[in-house]
C-alpha cells in the first residue's frame, strides 16, 4: 500500500453527490440547481468554504462536468478594480498541472504561484504573505503532482546545468529519507507546506495551510489535512 493511498485525506469520492447538483450538459448548457462556484465579487473569510470551492470544482472537472464560461464580460467588470481570491494555490510550472483547469475556477478565483517543483523560495513567500494579508485569501494549498520532472531529477540525483541545479538542490533537502519517487513527491510538498506554516505574516494572518497531491493520470487531486 502506497503512502498515497493512507493520506488521511478528503475522500473526494464521498464528496461526488454534493458536487453534482448541477453542472453542464454536453451542449454546455448548465443544468439542475446552481454549482458551487465562487462569486468573483465575494470575500471568502472561512478557509473550509475555500476548500469545498476547489473540492467541488475538481469533482467537476474529473467528471467532464465543468461549469459553463457564460461570465467572463461580467467577471471581468467586477475584477477591474480589484481582485477577491478565495485560495492561494502554489504549484508546479509543469504544462500538465494547471490549476484553473483541474480545480474549474475563474478569473479572480484564485490567486496561483508556479515553479517547477512548486518550491517556496523567498519571492513565492513575498507574493503568499500578500494573498494572505493585503487580499485576505485564508487558504494556501501547496499542490504536488504524479511523475514530477523536477522531484525525479532530484530523487534520481545527477548534476544537472544552470540555475537547475539551485532547483533539483532545493528540493533535495527535504526528500533525503524518501525510500521511493512517490514519496519524494508527497515529503516534498509536506516540505513545503511546514515552510508556508512556518512564516511570520502567514500565522498572523491564520491562514489555513494544505497539502494536495493532483494525479495526472486521473485528474483528481487528494488533500491532507
Amino acid at each position: 500500500m502506497t503512502i498515497l493511498t493512507v493520506l488521511f485525506s478528503i475522500t473526494l469520492s464521498l464528496l461526488f453527490a454534493a458536487a453534482f447538483g448541477a453542472g453542464s450538459d454536453k451542449n454546455g448548457k448548465t443544468s439542475g440547481t446552481q454549482p458551487n462556484i465562487h462569486d468573483p465579487g465575494e470575500q471568502v473569510g472561512d478557509w473550509r468554504t475555500a476548500l469545498q470551492y476547489l473540492v467541488d470544482g475538481n469533482l467537476r472537472y474529473v467528471a467532464n462536468r465543468t461549469m459553463a464560461r457564460e461570465t467572463n464580460a461580467r467577471d471581468r467588470d467586477v475584477l477591474k478594480n480589484g481582485q477577491k481570491p478565495f485560495a492561494v494555490v502554489v504549484t508546479c510550472a509543469d504544462s500538465r498541472v494547471a490549476p484553473e483547469i483541474y480545480f474549474d475556477q475563474k478569473l479572480g478565483d484564485i490567486f496561483v504561484l508556479r515553479n517547477a517543483g512548486n518550491i517556496a523560495d523567498a519571492t513565492v513567500l513575498g507574493s503568499i504573505e500578500y494573498a494572505v494579508e493585503h487580499l485576505r485569501a485564508p487558504l494556501i494549498v501547496v499542490v504536488g503532482h504524479s511523475k514530477c520532472g523536477a522531484v525525479s531529477g532530484a530523487y534520481n540525483g545527477g548534476e544537472f546545468p544552470g540555475n537547475l541545479q539551485t532547483i533539483l538542490d532545493t528540493i533535495r533537502c527535504s526528500i533525503r529519507n524518501s525510500a521511493s519517487l512517490e514519496d519524494a513527491i508527497y515529503d516534498h510538498m509536506t516540505g513545503v507546506v511546514k515552510r508556508i506554516e512556518e512564516n511570520d505574516i502567514v500565522e498572523e494572518t491564520g491562514a489555513k495551510v494544505i497539502g494536495a497531491i493532483y494525479d495526472i493520470e486521473t485528474g483528481k487531486v487528494t488533500f491532507t489535512v
